[in-house]
């Protein structure tokens, strides 16, 4: 339901951001011929990856008392995508906005694996890792949407500059299960050493689930460059420290769910590269390759107990949240 609700807000945002002028409900005088063009695209692709849970010492602290790594490895997802732009982007200045959806296949996508510190707690000289856990990992659920608006500027004979403000939200959901723990010996609170040569316990059934959703709003900058022959290249790049994540983690066998509300700290670094072959006048074939990283990104943590002794909710800690993926598929465009 909030995927659906959001779907419909940011489309109803496409409509206010793109001039009325430019949305073909007016034709053009006979004789006379649009300055934009109109295209919807069908994509798919896949994402290739991880997210990532942290749990700090403490507020202030950088130090890691837990770090759980969720694979995408790959995640499959079809898409489409519309956009408005300039006919010919090297005639004049124009306007250009592109809104592109993503939904995810739900499958099995590699491993989890969780890893504590735990003698960090006692403030131990011996602070190395503790805990290793590794299970396999289920993608249930995937939501990207990417919502784009700016102008382009034609520089020299080739080449047009594009600046431009996005809006990205993204939605993830992982289940654990049927796997394995490692843990080191613990006499009076402090662990041994771990080593990799820990006898490994089975463990079947759910372990952990984990949502992350996440709303960033970034500055971007790209260079489009045309070629003879129908090709053409874009280059696209995006900084920005402005992301919000809100993470759910469901620990069963501990019935304690945590939830993280990360704002501070954190930098969003996108780079994106297009490679697109026009056959004809109305449809284009394209292939991409994308990066998009966040890392640093923290904020409180908040913890409830679940099951059948479910309690308050109780402000415990302080937690993180990253993400580093890559994705790469193909698209066909069609010019309406």
């Amino acid at each position: 339901m909030k995927t659906i609700t959001v779907f419909i807000f940011l489309v109803s945002i496409w409509f206010f951001l793109v001039p009325p002028g430019i949305q073909g409900e007016t034709p053009a005088p006979a004789g006379k011929k649009s300055s934009y063009t109109f295209s919807i695209a069908a994509l798919t692709g896949f994402l290739y990856g991880q997210g990532e849970e942290i749990v700090y010492l403490n507020g202030t602290s950088d130090t890691y008392l837990s770090q759980l790594l969720w694979d995408m490895k790959p995640l499959f997802y079809a898409g489409t995508a519309l956009k408005v732009s300039p006919v010919d982007p090297l005639e004049r200045l124009g306007f250009f906005a592109d809104l592109s959806l993503k939904s995810g296949v739900p499958h099995k996508t590699g491993i989890m694996e969780d890893r504590d510190w735990m003698n960090k707690l006692n403030e131990e000289k011996n602070d190395g890792l503790t805990h290793f856990s590794s299970h396999d990992n289920y993608t249930q659920g995937a939501f990207l949407l990417d919502l784009a608006a700016g102008l382009s500027l034609p520089l020299a004979r080739r080449l047009v500059l594009q600046g431009y403000m996005a809006f990205s939200y993204m939605y993830f959901s992982w289940a654990s299960q049927n796997g394995f723990t490692q843990y080191a010996s613990e006499a009076s609170g402090v662990y041994a050493p771990w080593d990799a040569a820990i006898p490994k316990s089975t463990h079947y059934g759910p372990a952990i689930n984990y949502q992350q959703e996440w709303l960033i709003l970034t500055p971007g900058l790209a260079v489009y460059i045309p070629f003879p022959y129908g090709l053409s290249l874009r280059l696209d790049g995006r900084i920005s420290p402005w992301i919000w994540c809100v993470a759910l983690d469901d620990h069963f066998l501990t019935e304690i769910q945590y939830s993280d509300q990360t704002s501070q700290g954190g930098l969003l670094l996108e780079a994106r590269g297009e490679i697109a072959f026009a056959p004809h006048s109305r449809w284009e074939l394209f292939l991409f390759l994308g990066y998009r990283s966040i890392q640093g990104l923290r904020g409180p943590t908040y913890t409830r107990k679940t099951g059948k002794t479910s309690g308050l909710v109780v402000q415990n800690g302080s937690g993180g949240t990253g993400y580093r993926v890559l994705d790469t598929g193909l698209s066909v465009k069609i010019r309406l």
